[in-house]
């Protein structure tokens, strides 16, 4: 099929796979491969079909799209691409999902590992040379609140009952779920969270979610808990987080997205020794590239034979 493929990936080493897979996939494909943003803002005009992530892209990314017919996101958020208002609504979107329970829960488990044995800390005593011994707490017995349940919440919550933490979730709806102590809704968000030792936040970014957790719900937390992020930066009011770590109304934070990427040099979550800064990477992993262009290249089938309903995660949109 005679078509532009426009790749735009931040971590340089996907680059070369996806054009090699892409032009063993339909060797008549014309693929461009952007490292920055500005050489994709170039390459958009010409594109046909657009894969990247959401996160990664300006507001008016797509102002100049006039050929483009389907955008495949490479993660399982789908903001940035589908509330585009330059995105028109006959192009398909699709997004890649149920990868990224393993490499999240583990990421979580690292971050919450970290933040209860004071890890930091050990590692500026060994850059310092200094021996001091102190007592770190245990996950064991501790209560985690999952904002968030999807595909990923589930892979996590087991994980952590394994450890023998208990477990709430926190959905849109209540309901039953495998792996979970207690359900409750996100209207309960700011009575539970005076309950949790961790709240860790796999919720998607849309407008009812934007600063879901704000000053009030870090308010409601004990001065004891800890935050995790590992969906999106306008789930969390920065603003706020940045005055409760100063504050110390909870005990620290581990960040993974941020309301502005790539973090700013001189923004304050940079240099407070409660936060945990991570680099928007914990869906990823050294396999991650040919997990995501399995389904791209199922989704490329069904789209050369003109069966978008065949298409694997094709979100639905408002007409």
């Amino acid at each position: 099929m005679r078509a532009n493929v426009l790749v735009f990936v931040t971590i340089p080493p996907q680059g070369p796979y996806y054009r090699k897979a892409l032009l063993e996939k339909d060797p008549e494909l014309d693929v461009t491969v952007a490292l920055k943003l500005e050489d994709a803002i170039a390459a958009i005009p010409n594109a046909d079909i657009f894969m990247g992530f959401g996160a990664n892209l300006s507001g008016d990314f797509f102002r100049v799209s006039p050929r483009l017919k389907w955008v495949h996101a490479l993660g399982t958020g789908v903001d940035g691409i589908v509330d585009s208002p330059y995105v028109n609504k006959d192009v398909l979107v699709t997004a890649t999902r149920g990868i990224h329970g393993v490499p999240m829960s583990e990421a979580a488990l690292m971050m919450m590992l970290a933040l209860a044995r004071n890890f930091r800390r050990t590692l500026a005593q060994q850059e310092q040379r200094h021996w001091e011994r102190f007592f770190p707490q245990l996950l064991f017995g501790k209560i985690v609140g999952i904002l968030g349940v999807g595909l990923i919440a589930e892979d996590l919550a087991p994980r952590c009952k394994a450890l023998g933490m208990n477990v709430i979730g926190i959905s849109r709806t209540a309901r039953q779920i495998p792996g979970f102590d207690r359900m409750c809704t996100r209207d309960d968000l700011e009575r539970i969270a005076g309950e949790l030792d961790f709240l860790v936040l796999l919720i998607p970014y849309d407008k009812e979610t934007r600063h879901i957790v704000g000053a009030r719900v870090l308010a409601a937390m004990k001065p004891t808990s800890y935050l995790i992020n590992l969906a999106r930066g306008g789930v969390v009011d920065e603003d706020a987080l940045v005055t409760a770590l100063q504050e110390r109304r909870i005990a620290a934070a581990a960040l993974d997205a941020y309301e502005q990427e790539p973090l700013p040099p001189d923004s304050p979550l940079w240099g407070l020794p409660n936060a945990i800064v991570s680099p928007h990477m914990t869906g990823t992993w050294d396999g991650y590239a040919e997990a995501c262009f399995k389904q791209f290249s199922h989704n490329y089938d069904c789209f050369v034979a003109g069966q978008p309903e065949r298409m694997m995660n094709l979100q639905v949109r408002d007409t």
